[in-house]
């Protein structure tokens, strides 16, 4: 990957095949999914190969769908709470609601002309599409906002970035100041040559800004322009602090092996998107994750799916067979506990264990369904699992709290598990204690012991009710 000589905390990243960059400033906000595509990790043939995220390129639909369901799967989304824009190089920004959610996805678009997207709606995948033209992120962690925009020549010249910043000052109170901000992957200055009308429309526009390092006359009479200089003069003077802002150091042109060039191919190409998610984190996000789930015990014909989801979520040597899960399911389905995407009818994650006597985690509870003893007073917790669409959102915490609290409302005495010791935190924060070192050698790994005890003791807890 060819990267230009300007230091970036821009990061590529790979998730199943899926190679995706994203921005370490926005990420550090702990509030967001968010991600830009590359031409990689799809099922799109030809000069469309591989990654294509446009219906309007000559794909075939299937394609598609199945390209956006691997960069959800990917980054962390549901294809289903896309949110599309319809571009037109405006300097058009919309404010997407509770009501746009699937809107150029699975429902008809009823806008146009939008090249930009705010909302403050967790959930909501904001999309914007891209050849060469600049993707610019916003995150407003204070008021728990986001921004995404889609900023070519036309709408760098109509500040598109400030315009962006503007709608989110009137609907959120966002100050630009408190906003982290981000300029992705896009066309660099050594391959954008334009003509002297579009040179004029800078000049005009960025007075005395626009210097030989944004802006170069050449001896054919040609000019050649730099947009993420453009653009993050644009978002400085809109308030942006230098600290928190990042800019791309990568040319969609100089690396066509990589992304989509309209310039590289003369057009021949499909179509990068940037994506921008607010997560459900914060003080209404049990509320968001009760509209969005169904909590309840395992149905008879769930198993399957549920040893699917194990599948994609732990590595073979440590994951449940089909078998293994059918026979859980079936024995015990009162000590799972899952959650259904209200939307689709389909698992998005699970908690399950068995019953018993017993005081130590052995191995042979993961493979013997027989050990389940119904009066059991301990459980022994086998596998907590969501899909990596629907993480970022608490859905892992939630459904531990639900078991816990079910759990102690049968009476049970103590919750067991074993994890890997970089899961160790991740647990202590959701009330369990670390027992050390586990005796169990499930797949071949070293495992921690842990567990959570459920007498009504007075015992301080996150999960206690």
């Amino acid at each position: 990957m060819k990267k230009k000589e300007r230091d970036s905390r821009m990061e590529l990243r790979e998730d199943g095949g899926v190679p995706y960059f994203i921005f370490k400033n926005l990420e550090e906000t702990g509030l967001v999914r968010h991600g830009f595509s590359t031409r990689l990790g799809g099922v799109s043939e030809g000069y469309l190969a591989s990654m294509n995220l446009s219906f309007t390129r000559g794909d075939r639909e299937e394609n598609v769908r199945e390209n956006f369901r691997r960069m959800g799967r990917a980054i962390g989304f549901i294809p289903e709470n896309l949110v599309l824009s319809d571009q037109t190089h405006t300097d058009h920004v919309r404010l997407m609601t509770e009501a746009d959610r699937g809107k150029g996805y699975t429902k008809p678009l009823d806008y146009q002309d939008v090249d930009g997207m705010v909302t403050d709606v967790p959930g909501l995948v904001l999309t914007t599409f891209y050849a060469d033209c600049v993707p610019l992120y916003f995150v407003d962690p204070v008021h728990r906002a986001i921004g995404l925009s889609h900023s070519g020549w036309k709408g760098t010249v109509k500040r598109i970035g400030a315009v962006t910043l503007e709608k989110m000052s009137a609907a959120f109170g966002t100050r630009p100041e408190d906003v982290r901000a981000a300029i992705g992957p896009s066309i660099c200055q050594d391959c954008y040559e334009v003509s002297e009308d579009v040179a004029q429309a800078f000049m005009e526009e960025f007075g005395g800004a626009a210097d030989e390092r944004m802006l170069y006359r050449k001896e054919n009479g040609k000019y050649q322009l730099d947009l993420w200089r453009a653009n993050e003069q644009v978002l400085l003077e809109a308030g942006i602090l230098p600290e928190h802002l990042e800019v791309t150091n990568v040319c969609t042109c100089c690396n066509p092996d990589l992304l989509f060039s309209h310039r590289a191919t003369h057009g021949k190409r499909g179509n990068l998107a940037a994506f921008l998610m607010l997560t459900g984190k914060g003080p209404d996000s049990r509320k968001e994750l009760c509209r969005q789930f169904e909590f309840r015990e395992i149905l008879p014909g769930e198993a399957k799916q549920a040893a699917e989801i194990e599948r994609i979520c732990f590595p073979p040597n440590e994951a449940c067979s089909e078998k293994m899960m059918v026979q859980r399911a079936a024995k015990a389905p009162e000590l799972f506990l899952v959650a259904v995407d209200r939307r689709t009818g389909k698992l998005a994650g699970f908690l399950n264990g068995l019953s018993t006597d017993e005081a130590v985690f052995r191995d042979e509870f993961f493979t013997d369904a027989d050990l389940y003893d119904p009066e059991g007073k301990r459980v022994m917790l086998l596998g907590l699992d969501v899909l990596p669409e629907y993480r970022g959102q608490g859905l892992a915490g939630e459904l531990v709290r639900r078991y816990v609290a079910r759990e102690r409302e049968k009476g049970r005495e103590r919750l067991l598990l074993t994890c890997l010791e970089s899961k160790v935190k991740m647990y202590e924060k959701m009330g369990f204690r670390d027992l050390g070192v586990s005796a169990s050698s499930w797949g071949g790994v070293e495992w921690h012991e842990m567990d959570c005890a459920l007498e009504m003791t007075g015992q301080k807890s996150l999960y206690n009710l």
